[in-house]
């Protein structure tokens, strides 16, 4: 989190939320094998045809030699490793809730502010960067503002991998 202090922006706080889940690479692996196993059964004809190529079996040792990664954290465990669904089932909520994007951000943010003993009243701009938004509206920042009381402005900058440096350069002078 940046803070800006009289003409120039620092970090005062930082803030780094952790979903509560996790999926380890052998939970994964069973989750994939099973739907390669599945997927490879109903599409026996075309797979034999040549037609379209079998899903290979994966393994946690080959997914930590290639990506070093052996957990991963995850936002929304359920739906990920059923195999007739292999994504997260994350429920779409109305314009009148929190987006969960924001809601990531509100988490972040207050671990942030509290780690710079700070409260949303001592803060006066908010500005959401990150590669893509779950909605266009309302944005990400004005839901962080109202979820934690902030007055002045805030926008989302949406500019890919680049989001977090442009914000922070974009922050007010």
């Amino acid at each position: 989190m940046g803070i800006v202090v009289g003409n120039t922006v620092v970090i005062r706080g930082v803030g780094c939320w952790t979903p509560p889940h996790s999926i380890s690479n052998e939970e994964l692996v069973e989750g994939y094998n099973a739907y390669a196993d599945m997927f490879n059964q109903q599409h026996a004809a075309e797979i034999a045809s040549g037609e379209i190529p079998a899903k290979p079996h994966s393994s946690a040792e080959f997914i930590e030699k290639a990506s070093g990664i052996k957990s991963r954290y995850i936002y929304c465990k359920e739906g990920v490793l059923d195999i007739q669904r292999m994504r997260p089932l994350i429920p779409e909520r109305g314009d009148d809730e929190i987006s969960q994007q924001a809601e990531i951000a509100v988490e972040a943010a207050k671990l942030a502010l509290q780690s710079a003993n700070l409260t949303g009243e001592d803060i006066d701009a908010v500005i959401v960067s990150c590669a893509y938004t779950q909605r266009s509206y309302p944005a990400i920042a004005i839901e962080v503002q109202d979820a934690l009381k902030i007055q002045g402005f805030g926008f989302d900058m949406l500019v890919a991998f680049s989001a977090a440096t442009i914000g922070f350069h974009l922050a007010p002078k």
